[in-house]
């Protein structure tokens, strides 16, 4: 992975996890502080990080007990510098409420987004055909650093132990299926008990890989000539996360046309239980520089 991303690695000046770096500053009843940290960056602030703190800031917003689908907009590529997020109540019920979470820096909203939350343990039709099956051990599996010794994460990504299964071109691979799959384990703080806090495990994961996702059909890029800011994302959260430290991923990016990507990605917990569903829209542009 470091091979194809040291084009933007960023400066690692500060070591802790995704809960300490989306803390939030409550202003007033319906604004909040936070900070884009470039620690937690791409090419810019990263879209996963973007949409994690706006998903903290609807979870401190409402009384519901877990966020149940997340709508996002990217309006605008921001600054590694503080932000402001309002959130709005749009509907409030006794079964669900609807949140809008508004992201701006120097009075330019940089990003929008819509979250539904609701109770645990609502009542309703029950079945399930999308558990996984025969799923291995992930502490059997070979981490990053034995399949790529001389290429280790680039430093977003070295917070997170990475197992895995369907990897990253090596040089002289031949093209294959766009498709990245494995288990995924955040280093410093596995897990979260608050269930907004810690969506931000799976949203992080797959609006990062949904990216490197398109390297296997393009093995050759070295790096890639190209950035892909993202347009959109919807999550569904189908279960809480937070009782799974491992993390299964697989991520696609089944087509790319027109200047435009699409992503879709699938988590589940080690014993094959979907928990988080997330599809998205990216727009390539030129690699600056390149």
């Amino acid at each position: 992975m470091a091979r194809q991303t040291q084009a933007w690695r960023p400066s690692l000046d500060r070591i802790d996890d995704f809960e300490i770096a989306t803390r939030l500053t409550r202003l007033d009843e319906h604004v909040w502080s936070g900070l884009l940290r470039e620690d937690w960056g791409l090419w810019g602030p990263a879209g996963g990080f973007v949409t994690a703190l706006a998903l903290r800031a609807a979870g401190e917003a409402t009384e519901q007990a877990r966020p149940v689908s997340m709508s996002c907009h990217f309006v605008r590529v921001g600054q590694f510098q503080p932000v402001t997020l309002t959130v709005q109540s749009i509907r409030k019920g006794r079964r669900s409420e609807l949140l809008r979470v508004e992201m701006a820096q120097e009075d330019r909203l940089l990003f929008t987004a819509q979250v539904w939350a609701m109770p645990d343990d609502l009542p309703g039709i029950e079945h399930d055909v999308s558990h996984l099956k025969s799923l291995p051990d992930p502490e059997t599996l070979p981490t990053w650093e034995d399949l790529f010794p001389d290429d280790p994460p680039f430093d977003f990504v070295s917070r997170i132990d990475q197992r895995p299964l369907k990897t990253m071109p090596k040089p002289g691979d031949a093209a294959r299926e766009p498709e990245l799959t494995g288990f995924y384990r955040y280093k410093e703080t596995a897990s979260v008990a608050d269930p907004f806090i810690d969506a931000a495990r799976p949203i992080i994961l797959m609006d990062t890989f949904g990216w490197l996702a398109q390297y296997p059909a393009h093995p050759e890029d070295d790096p890639s000539p190209w950035i892909a800011p993202n347009v959109d994302y919807y999550y569904r959260f189908f279960r809480p996360t937070m009782p799974a430290g491992w993390l299964h991923m697989t991520v696609r990016a089944d087509l790319a046309t027109g200047g435009l990507m699409g992503t879709e990605g699938a988590i589940h917990d080690r014993e094959g239980r979907l928990l988080v569903t997330g599809h998205s829209q990216l727009m390539c542009l030129p690699r600056p520089g390149a």
